[in-house]
């Protein structure tokens, strides 16, 4: 959660700044903050076991994606193949490195980094040893999460397959699936992992 301001045991809502004392929640339950009504933070379960069972397939997904064609593309007897950093090679070879630049960051470094924090955070807990970059994953999943648009880029694609597949024969490659495959278990990760959790373990005042 955003909203997460230290290690003190309270919580800021990222929506108008209230404070809040960190509440105890149990599975299920949801903390809502006083001034606005905006979620503070969900009561989950098993937040450190199915965070990176999560975060550990979508890192598996995202190799293959990386490893295999994209899309195939055939136009008067010429095929071209399409791998996932394709867009971003072609965005540079065009002069438009500012665009690759935001398209390598949102679609491949951000998810890399962010399925990083979650594992290697999880990782640790699972294993009930605490480190002192551990803090540090933390905020930097919370913060990174806004910039993994993999959603977007797979809109992206599909706007362009539709467009193209009127002037040429499009067949998918194993890798958009793969693709397709890490964006649900990145959202799952993003979803089971609860930072007030992680705070509470890393203080010392709660297992994983």
């Amino acid at each position: 959660m955003s909203g997460l301001a230290h290690r003190a045991p309270a919580l800021v809502c990222h929506d108008c700044d209230q404070l809040h004392e960190e509440p105890r929640l149990s599975s299920g339950e949801v903390a809502a903050c006083t001034r606005c009504g905006s979620v503070l933070a969900r009561g989950k379960h098993d937040v450190a076991v199915r965070t990176f069972a999560y975060s550990i397939a979508s890192i598996f997904l995202l190799a293959l994606a990386n490893s295999f064609p994209f899309m195939t593309y055939e136009i008067a007897g010429r095929m071209q193949v399409s791998r996932l950093w394709s867009g971003v090679l072609q965005l540079h070879s065009d002069g438009y490195w500012e665009l690759a630049l935001i398209v390598l960051f949102s679609s491949i470094l951000a998810p890399v980094i962010l399925l990083l924090c979650l594992s290697s955070l999880t990782g640790a807990m699972l294993m009930g040893r605490r480190f002192a970059w551990m803090p540090t994953a933390i905020k930097v999943a919370t913060k990174i999460k806004t910039w993994s648009m993999m959603e977007v880029f797979l809109l992206a694609v599909a706007v362009s397959t539709i467009k193209l597949s009127q002037l040429a024969d499009v067949s998918q490659g194993p890798s958009l699936y793969a693709f397709i495959g890490l964006i649900l278990t990145s959202s799952l990760a993003l979803s089971a992992f609860e930072p007030a959790v992680a705070w509470a373990y890393i203080d010392g005042e709660d297992s994983a």
